[in-house]
This record gives C-alpha cells, structure tokens and sequence, in this order.
C-alpha cells in the first residue's frame, strides 16, 4: 500500500467509533497534503513494491536518520500509516513527532490530523490539546478544528459546548465542516425537543449542500417517515 492507496484508507469508517457525518467531515483534510503545505513527501524515498508490512519499518528509519524535512515527512506519513491501520495511539505518537520538526500551517495540519486520532482512540483530553494548538496556528483549518472540538466535547459529555462549537461553525462562512454540524445540529435540536430549530437547519443542508451525503440522508429519512 503506497501513498495514495493509504490516504484514502485513512478514515475506515469500522474503526470510528462516533458518528459517521462528523467522522466524514473530521477526515476531509486528512485525505491527502494540501498543495498550499510543504510537508515533505517521502514516498519516492521507499523501495518500488514495498510491501505494505514493511512501510513502517522503512518509514521509522527515514525518520531517525534525518535531516529535519524528511524526517518530518516520514513521521507525518507513519502517522497516515498507522491511521489506515487503526492504530489510534501510534498515529497520534506519530504526528505529534512530525508537528514538533514543522512550523506554521504545516505544524497545524500534523497537529489537526493528531487530534483525529486521539479522537479515534476516544481521549478528548488530548485531542482537544492537538485541536486547540491547530485552531491558533492555522485560519484555514478553523471550521474542521471547531468540528473536532465539537466531537471532543461530545466525547466528555458536555453537550453544552459542543453545542456552542456547532452554532460557531455554522455562524461562519460556508465550509466543508458545514454538512456534518447541520445534521449533527438537527440532531441536537430534536433531542432538546426544538423542533423548529432542527428543521431550519435541515432546511439550511438541503438548500446548501443539496449533493451532501447528509443531505441525502435527511432526505432518505423524510421518505422513511412522512
């Protein structure tokens, strides 16, 4: 499994425990290096036909001999690595040790993605550390950070917050975190008996983000009980 292969894998949705939307949305920017990050790549640094078994291996090494910008990248992608296989822990070790060698928004995309997966190991404590840092480092990441925070939040049981981190989200500008604070939103109003509320956001979704997966799950339920 090389690069590509391995970023899309990054968010097997059997391995997160905690709302499909959110989990969709959370993994929007962890699906491969933005062009505007400079994170390097090391993948062309591998043997060609490497097996997937020996990626960690050989990426571990990279990252011990150094210098800083590949072993940065190393790290950065055992993190990837690790995520794909659902090993929550070593990837939030992983990307933790990559955000420590990157500055900048390089620095907030390593520590944003080692949020995800304190997320995936169910720490909020932690994930909401890596989130926080992101969240100052990095505009461009804000909306997905605040969905993180809100799913950290969800995690401690402090439905409060998290309900102040989706109205933040959905009082900015349109954002790819968008779909999932609706429909997690929605949720959150039928649960608090509001149902006005749920269904102007509901309304929001469909009217915004009509090609969603939320939106077609809404529209789905609507079918299932009119």
């Amino acid at each position: 499994m090389r690069g590509p292969e391995l970023a899309r894998s990054a968010w097997a949705p059997a391995r997160v425990r905690f709302p499909a939307a959110i989990a969709r949305a959370l993994a929007a920017t962890a699906l491969a290096v933005s062009p505007a990050l400079s994170i390097e790549p090391v993948w062309s640094r591998l043997p060609a036909g490497l097996p997937a078994d020996s990626l960690g291996p050989a990426l571990r090494r990279i990252e011990a001999e150094g210098p800083r910008a590949p072993s940065a990248g190393a790290a950065y992608a055992l993190g990837q690595f690790h995520m794909a296989r659902g090993e929550h822990r070593h990837a939030a070790a992983a990307f933790g040790r990559a955000a420590a060698r990157l500055e900048g928004s390089d620095r907030a995309e390593a520590r944003y993605r080692q949020g995800l997966a304190w997320l995936g190991e169910r720490d909020p404590g932690r994930a909401r550390a890596a989130f926080d840092e992101a969240l100052v480092l990095s505009g461009a990441l804000r909306p997905l950070v605040q969905l993180g925070l809100a799913q950290v939040f969800r995690l401690a049981g402090e439905q409060g917050r998290e309900l102040e981190m989706l109205r933040r989200i959905l009082a900015g500008p349109p954002s790819e975190a968008e779909p999932a604070a609706l429909d997690r939103y929605a949720e959150l109003c039928d649960r608090g008996h509001r149902p006005g509320e749920a269904s102007v956001a509901r309304e929001r979704l469909l009217a915004r983000w009509p090609r969603s997966l939320e939106a077609a799950l809404v529209t789905q339920r609507s079918a299932a009980h009119p």
